[in-house]
């Protein structure tokens, strides 16, 4: 609440509502970080931020209050309950920034005009987010993380996961695995079932309950049809039936018919006349899935939840769920090829686990996801995924390829026993392009990238599988003067750009 002090009528001073004279103290949630805390987490945050440069990510600093309305265009209801926000003087909705991805899409979208794709923008700095479950939980934490914007390739996705699994290594942290699965993959299951929008986002957000076996799918259903996804009424689902193919008119005719036969009185309804009640009862047939298609839906997504495991077991089970579905193969297949070029690079080979019962708590999300784990810690030390949607839903006209991810610092602190190890980074300027003329030859080209940035170069690697000509070309758009090129047969060759 904010408040005026007033003039005492003496006019010997100022006067201020009456406050309680106990020792004021820290807010739950928030932390005071003496000195050797700071320089110990300053000194890791500098060195990631290191890192990542190393990849070709240009640093970005971001507003630490933003409108409302940013994050919950596509947030989810998750972020958007345990978001610190207020109305300030200006009577706007403001919130503090609870992540950084949609700022950062802000960002690119208010700057497109001069910014060449794909854009690698980072950023480190501290994020709020409440849960009143837990209150030491709760309050300012500090995010480190990555975004790449415009590129909707695989090899896109492959530099993000790997430049995320070195991460814990720079903090001195070694034995995590990489949780890996892709929402596309879901929707294309799902899309075989005639469901609705809201229905199909229902049972997304219900992927980790569905994963728990069969008592869940039962609980999960039961909760899609108190909130109307599904109607199980014998007489409602007769009239579904029978308005289906029918034009407004004939339809409306068919629902008066039904009430009136049914003997419904029609002035139990109060202040709305017979019409009223006709286009209510309307929308509502019409707005409710069929009951045999989400129960259909909720098993599919239930199967595909439950897989998970080594890539080798579990890629073959989410292709069988999607044959059986009669859905495309397309997504399965594109996560089977992202997976065998995280195998063949050194950072993720052995690391990576397929599990279909992941979820992000984002709404946002729309491709691969993923999360970094370490077996000394419950929860994940980091994660990510790609969200090409969300640029519409901030409004672009058009979706724009893009995905990130995000660690929690204070997370690898307390896990770690970190000092300064590998402090010293990489830094320079961005001098080096690698490319690949394929795909397949991708995990050679992060290879390459690799020997050259702990040589302490600036190396970025071109995720367009592209034509030497067409990556000279990128390079010198990007005024960087060397290239290293990988050709389809492996061979490997250096090139100045003029």
């Amino acid at each position: 609440m904010l408040f005026n002090p007033v003039e005492w009528p003496n006019g010997a001073g100022l006067q201020y509502p009456s406050m309680s004279m106990q020792p004021v103290t820290r807010l739950r949630g928030m932390f005071d970080l003496p000195r050797d805390s700071w320089l110990r987490k300053s000194t890791l945050q500098d060195s990631l931020t290191s890192l990542i440069s190393g990849y070709g990510y240009q640093f970005l600093e971001t507003p630490l209050l933003e409108g409302t309305e940013l994050f919950l265009r596509q947030s989810g209801g998750d972020l958007a309950s345990r978001m610190y926000s207020f109305v300030d003087a200006g009577s706007h909705q403001v919130s503090l920034r609870p992540e950084f991805t949609s700022p950062i899409m802000r960002h690119y979208l208010e700057h497109q005009e001069g910014m060449s794709l794909p854009a690698r923008l980072q950023y480190a700095g501290p994020v709020f987010r409440f849960d009143v479950a837990h209150p030491e939980g709760s309050g300012q934490f500090t995010q480190v993380g990555a975004e790449l914007i415009g590129s909707d390739s695989v090899i896109a996705d492959a530099e993000l996961v790997t430049l995320a699994a070195r991460i814990p290594s720079r903090a001195g942290l070694e034995g995590c695995l990489i949780e890996l699965a892709d929402l596309d993959v879901f929707r294309s299951v799902l899309s075989v079932c005639r469901i609705s929008d809201r229905a199909r986002g229902f049972i997304l957000a219900s992927v980790p309950q569905l994963r728990e076996g069969s008592g869940a799918v039962s609980e999960v259903r039961e909760r899609a049809y108190q909130l109307h996804l599904g109607d199980r009424s014998p007489e409602n689902l007769e009239l579904s039936a029978a308005i289906a193919g029918l034009n407004e008119d004939q339809a409306r005719q068919v629902v008066q018919g039904f009430l009136q036969w049914n003997s419904t009185d029609m002035r139990r309804f109060g202040q709305r006349d017979p019409e009223q009640v006709v286009d209510r009862f309307l929308r509502k047939l019409k707005g409710s899935d069929d009951a045999g298609q989400l129960e259909k839906a909720l098993e599919l997504a239930a199967s595909l939840a439950c897989v998970r495991g080594k890539p080798s077991d579990a890629i073959p089970a989410a292709r069988e769920v999607a044959q059986g579905a009669g859905a495309s193969a397309a997504p399965v297949e594109r996560l089977a090829e992202l997976v065998d070029i995280l195998e063949a690079c050194p950072e993720t080979s052995g690391n990576v686990t397929v599990d279909f019962g992941l979820a992000r708590g984002l709404a946002y999300y729309n491709g691969i996801v993923f999360e970094v784990r370490h077996p000394g810690w419950d929860g994940p030390l980091g994660g990510g995924g790609r969200y090409d949607s969300l640029a519409r839903a901030l409004g672009s006209p058009i979706d724009v390829p893009a995905l990130g991810f995000a660690y929690t610092l204070e997370t690898l602190l307390a896990l770690s026993d970190w000092q300064g190890v590998n402090a010293d980074g990489v830094g320079g300027s961005r001098n080096v392009l690698v490319a690949s003329e394929t795909s397949a030859a991708c995990s050679q080209a992060f290879g390459i990238a690799q020997q050259l940035r702990d040589a302490g170069a600036t190396v970025e690697v071109n995720v367009q599988a592209q034509g030497l000509e067409q990556a000279m070309a990128y390079a010198a758009s990007r005024k960087i003067a060397r290239i290293v090129f990988v050709d389809s047969s492996g061979e490997q060759a250096a090139y100045d750009v003029e």
